[in-house]
């Protein structure tokens, strides 16, 4: 007869010997998820096949323990290094993992492992391609996340749902964020590249500021990015400007810096019409110094002169809402002995402190110019300035993506009752109009021989 202890021994050893078995294959499909980047579809089985034994795992794991609620982390663990690969970019594959990462169970652990790969890396020395390849996975898979906005909604589990009794992490909304705020200052920390920053800077308002346990952890990062230049300071506006304005923040040197980034090369980059809605936002507080408002007037209508006709269409009316908010800077309008030349100009165009560049003793003697445009709508556009503003500021949403051949689409569809030209009818020959070449002269000639007059060289019809 077997002894009941040695069949025991039996079972676990094969338990033991099973399970060993199994956690090779958690790795060997790890191993393809990471290797296999040639064949995207054996990734993908690989990947969905890890997702499934985590589900299977947590509500049949291997062990018991004191609590109900069971997560296979070890499977995270492997997966989340394999898809933030620092040799190959891992876009595709990432793009399919979102499905996974809307269940609050798998997206709560990804973000823990995010964090502790990206840390571990860090302490790493990666070349510039490696680092490249790193940050595009890690952000790629961030931007997976959809954060839950009460503790309601975390509900929806690839395993095993935990009993609110017994109080797990996991259906908290404060650690979901608390997770969602260390992975990404981890990230944030990085050297990122130039096409990574303005990922993350275009929707970091919406998708990240949000859903932070604090958002005013963000300003190391925010401000340093305001300091870089180009396109990258111009998107890092919109989120300093929501930590100023809703978060307290004091940030002193921030019109200062705004005022700056007004150059003539403004009207050419991608994000122009981004960047003028943000600046119209920040200065429409009625409360700012009228030098601060004038010096933005002002600098504005001196690289108007440089600025393409589309551009200058969403720029007078920038302008004339400034005026509009500020009355006392009406002045910059209504200077009749302001100066005439541009060398009497006092304003300092090269000044970057707008206290000190003397704008409100000066005048938009530029706008005036425009008067004189080529193009007639920017013609008409500057003519505003001088007449009585409306009480409803200028909407400048129609302008802010408007193009060259839109102004000309619409300049030619408009039907005109008399067409201008630039001539004076013929009063006679010599142009006196009491010489016998006068106009009737003219009349009879064509009146008794109109084929002579019609055709050359003395032919007859």
């Amino acid at each position: 007869m077997v002894c009941t202890s040695a069949i025991s021994g039996a079972k676990e050893k094969y338990r033991l010997w099973l399970q060993a078995r199994y956690n090779n294959a958690i790795r060997c499909l790890c191993n393809v998820v990471g290797t296999f980047v040639t064949v995207p579809v054996l990734q993908e089985l690989a990947m969905r096949t890890l997702m499934k034994f985590l589900a299977e795992e947590s509500k049949h794991p291997f062990k018991k323990e004191g609590s109900n609620f069971f997560f296979p982390i070890h499977i995270i663990a492997l997966l989340v290094p394999q898809l933030l690969s620092k040799s190959v970019v891992s876009s595709e594959l990432i793009g399919r993992f979102r499905e996974y990462m809307e269940f609050d169970d798998v997206r709560y652990h990804v973000l823990q492992h995010i964090q502790h790969h990206i840390s571990k890396q860090s302490k790493e020395k990666l070349n510039q391609m490696e680092m490249t390849t790193l940050c595009n996975n890690t952000v790629n898979l961030l931007h997976t996340v959809t954060m839950p906005t009460d503790e309601e909604s975390i509900n929806n589990f690839l395993g095993m749902s935990p009993d609110l009794d017994e109080g797990a992490r996991i259906t908290i909304l404060k650690e979901h964020r608390k997770v969602f705020t260390n992975a990404w200052l981890a990230f944030l920390r990085f050297p990122l590249p130039t096409s990574v920053y303005k990922q993350i800077l275009v929707n970091m308002h919406e998708s990240v500021m949000p859903h932070m346990t604090t958002p005013l952890l963000l300003t190391d990062f925010l401000t340093a990015s305001y300091d870089i230049g180009g396109a990258i300071s111009l998107l890092a506006l919109n989120g300093i400007f929501i930590l100023i304005n809703q978060y307290n923040l004091e940030y002193p040197e921030f019109y200062s810096k705004l005022y700056a980034m007004f150059e003539p090369s403004i009207f050419h980059v991608k994000y122009k019409a981004r960047f003028f809605h943000l600046a119209d936002l920040f200065l429409s507080s009625t409360h700012l110094p009228s030098y601060v408002v004038a010096a933005f007037a002002k600098r504005l209508s001196r690289i108007s002169l440089t600025a393409p006709p589309h551009a200058l269409m969403m720029l007078i009316p920038f302008v004339c809402n400034l005026l509009m908010r500020h009355p006392n800077c009406k002045v910059l309008v209504h200077r009749p002995h302001g100066p005439r030349e541009l060398s009497d100009d006092p304003y300092k165009m090269d000044e970057p402190n707008p206290a000190q560049c003397n704008a409100l003793e000066s005048s938009l003697w530029e706008i005036q110019t425009l008067k004189s445009h080529y193009d007639p709508g920017v013609s008409r556009c500057a003519a505003n300035i001088e007449k009585p503003f409306p009480k409803m500021e200028w909407d400048l949403d129609e302008y802010l993506e408007l193009t060259i051949p839109e102004m000309v689409a619409k300049e030619t569809k408009k039907k005109m009752k008399t067409m201008p030209l630039e001539f004076e009818p013929a009063k006679g020959l010599l142009g006196g109009g009491q010489d016998m070449f006068d106009a009737q002269f003219w009349e009879v000639l064509i009146q008794f021989e109109p084929a002579k007059c019609l055709l050359s060289g003395g032919g007859r019809v």
